[in-house]
């Protein structure tokens, strides 16, 4: 699929205007997953060309201008050579949902190949581009996750060491591959915590229950969660791929002021007027889940102060102003 292309020095305008003076040209890999048709909308919205890799084509409407889908397949790491003519800025969501299904040993390796083969297939891209004097792209954004850091009550900084286990590894290995992608364009890599949205992600299951007055504190109530707004992982994202004095590196992208467990779901039944007098014991969610119980039942204390640093400001610090935003309880 063809699409006219803006000029291939496209600056990098400020996140602070309402839209772009020169369309920057996007190409969004994940961009139908939750975050990605977020993203989509927002940079549409803002003036942008959005472009999407898919297996398949459209999976879900975008209201307004619509981005235009290419194809590809990270498993034998082909893609339509059209996806990156004229592009100028990446960003990467690609993977398997990490809660979706029981981790067996099949669904542990496609967890960790949708993600590999993905960075993978794009870096292969971008040599090929290279090789035959593409002009190089300006932004990398790419996806990680805070389960790389060590659960429990330590202060994770993009600083801390790797934790242990399934999902460290997982994470761990995710951004080894990620990597290269440096050797084109300047990399940001995003360690998301917990995406707090009304249209799924972790509010999804819980919302249901609450709302019937049956949320339950689960476990201890006392592991960290670190989350954060969609609206806010969204601008993060812009403000990464634009901001012209942004260093390239690892960042936390997690609100400023994490909760724990016990307090999380106390601010979730608050929002929504209903009780929340059930504690569940983590025993029988070990059981059924087994090693993805951990994704409930432990947490990561991570820190964000480095986007801080660099000029982010959170639209939502504050996790009892997300939910009532996310809730339509407020109209910022």
């Amino acid at each position: 699929m063809q699409q006219n292309s803006p000029p291939s020095n496209t600056p990098l305008p400020s996140t602070s205007s309402t839209e772009f003076t020169h369309p920057p040209v996007v190409l969004i890999a994940g961009g139908s997953g939750l975050i990605g048709t977020a993203l989509s909308q927002y940079l549409l919205d803002l003036g942008a060309q959005v472009r999407i890799l898919s297996r398949s084509g459209p999976t879900k409407a975008v209201s307004g201008s619509n981005p235009t889908y290419f194809t590809w397949d990270p498993r034998s790491a082909a893609m339509d050579p059209a996806a990156l003519q004229g592009v100028t800025h990446i960003v990467n969501l690609a993977g398997s949902g990490i809660a979706d299904k029981a981790w067996t040993s099949a669904r542990r390796k496609d967890l960790l190949l949708s993600r590999t083969q993905s960075l993978d297939c794009l870096a292969a891209a971008l040599q090929r581009a290279s090789e035959q004097g593409a002009t190089p792209v300006q932004r990398i954004v790419t996806a990680s996750a805070i389960g790389y850091y060590a659960n429990g009550e330590a202060v994770a900084t993009e600083k801390s060491p790797m934790g242990s286990g399934f999902l460290a590894e997982l994470t761990s290995n995710w951004e080894k591959h990620s990597a290269p992608l440096g050797t084109w364009a300047p990399l940001t890599t995003l360690r998301i915590g917990l995406v707090l949205s009304a249209r799924g992600g972790l509010l999804g299951p819980l919302l249901p229950v609450t709302r019937l007055g049956l949320g339950a504190c689960i476990g201890s109530g006392q592991q960290w969660m670190s989350w954060i707004h969609e609206k806010d992982m969204v601008r993060l994202i812009v403000h990464a791929l634009f901001e012209p004095e942004w260093p390239s590196g690892i960042y936390n992208a997690v609100a400023p002021l994490p909760r724990r467990h016990l307090g999380f779901m106390r601010s979730l039944a608050k929002a929504l007027h209903r009780p929340l007098w059930m504690a569940l014991p983590g025993w029988p969610l070990r059981w059924i889940m087994g090693p993805r119980s951990t994704l409930i039942l432990e947490g990561v204390l991570a820190s964000s102060q480095k986007v801080q640093d660099q000029g982010f400001v959170f639209d939502f610090p504050d996790l009892d102003v997300a939910l009532n935003n996310l809730l339509g309880k407020s109209d910022r």
